[in-house]
């Protein structure tokens, strides 16, 4: 989250874009339900368009009233890590967006909403949990796929990615929220499928004691 949008003034910003957009938009606009679920598609556009806006006018920075913070998605805007799920656009005009996820998504969600600060990602393909203790109170987590290993560590208010093949480091960023870190990650996991390591056994009786872990929390 950009520090523009930690600002009440700037939701107060969006909630005038998307009343305009709507209001310019044509009855046939494919966007338009988007638009009245205070979604746009490209969410860096929208960012854009906002931070502008807050450049042209002045808007008050006082806090939010409760109906400014149930408008055009508002709320859900400024927690994505209340969402449960990755949101999907559909074609459906009443149903235009949906959520997508599972148990494990859902699970973590609901855990980093009640105080646990971390979310695992349900590793796909080769990926696998290296390491993982949920009774350290500071988040780190560690994946592999016998090729790349990427550990996702919480350094003060910051989540870091740091993804390295062998000595080489492949991806070092840091980001403020963890979601964005595992979308950004399991992007990469998508796109490096990997290879069974030879220690799969040890990973696997690793990633069965965190399930153990995590049942228990």
């Amino acid at each position: 989250m950009s520090y523009a949008e930690e600002l009440p003034m700037y939701w107060r910003a969006r909630l005038e874009v998307f009343r305009e957009a709507i209001a310019e938009a044509q009855n046939d606009d494919e966007d338009l339900p988007l638009l009245r679920n205070g979604v746009m598609r490209d969410k860096n556009i929208e960012r854009s368009i906002c931070e502008a806006r807050m450049k042209e006018k002045e808007f008050p920075n006082s806090p939010l009233t409760l109906m400014e913070t149930c408008s055009f998605n508002n709320w859900f805007a400024m927690h994505p890590e209340k969402v449960c799920g990755e949101e999907i656009i559909t074609t459906s005009r009443e149903f235009p967006i949906s959520i997508k996820g599972d148990r494990t998504w859902i699970e973590n969600t609901i855990g980093h909403g009640i105080g646990e600060d971390r979310l695992i990602l349900p590793v796909p393909f080769e990926w696998t949990i290296k390491y993982f203790d949920s009774t350290d109170p500071d988040f780190d987590v560690e994946y592999t796929n016998g090729e790349y290993t990427a550990r996702i560590y919480q350094g003060g208010a910051d989540y870091n990615l740091k993804i390295t093949k062998g000595d080489y480091t492949e991806d070092n960023v840091n980001f403020r929220d963890i979601r964005d870190a595992n979308v950004h990650l399991l992007n990469f996991m998508k796109a490096n499928r990997g290879k069974a390591s030879s220690n799969t056994l040890e990973l696997e009786a690793l990633a069965l004691e965190l399930e153990l872990q995590m049942s228990e929390l």
